[in-house]
């Protein structure tokens, strides 16, 4: 029985000095990478989240994107559009709710629309007028456009 005792006491002592070595480590460098964010990222960012924090149930899936210099235009919009992002807040909302699945026409805009003054009350605090600093484009759940918004005007998205 005591050489049963002092082999548990001997095996206990020697499973905890490997104990500290366990909890011992640093990060690599290679596994982040340090990238800064500006300002506008991170209240865009905050405008998400904040959006989907306050609509729980019933929020589209939406993206916020700046375009200071217009680059990011020929991936939101083909060339024949003539859309000029430079300087605006792109927008992209996708239905993955099914809430325009079934509309067509007047209809859908007017419930574009409606989205579209929701979402744009997240946005005030990095924008002045919804109809110059905001481009938008809505998406159906399969991802394919279904209109856009731009300079105060919403519009069908055409082949």
């Amino acid at each position: 029985m005591r050489s049963k005792t002092l082999l548990a006491a001997f095996l206990l002592g020697v499973g905890l000095c490997f104990v500290p070595v366990l909890g011992y480590g640093e990060v690599k460098d290679w596994w982040y990478d340090e990238e800064k964010a500006t300002y506008m990222e991170l209240r865009l960012l905050n405008a998400r989240v904040d959006y989907m924090m306050r609509n729980p149930t019933t929020f589209l899936a939406v993206g916020f994107e700046y375009d200071p210099d217009g680059s990011l235009r020929r991936n939101f919009f083909p060339k024949h559009i003539g859309i000029d992002t430079k300087g605006k807040i792109l927008v992209g909302i996708i239905d993955n709710r099914d809430a325009f699945s079934d509309k067509a026409g007047t209809d859908l805009l007017g419930g574009f629309q409606m989205e579209l003054t929701i979402i744009y009350s997240f946005l005030t605090f990095v924008s002045t007028e919804m109809n110059t600093d905001v481009v938008a484009k809505l998406y159906s759940r399969e991802e394919i456009p279904l209109g856009y918004f731009y300079q105060g005007k919403y519009h069908l998205w055409e082949k």
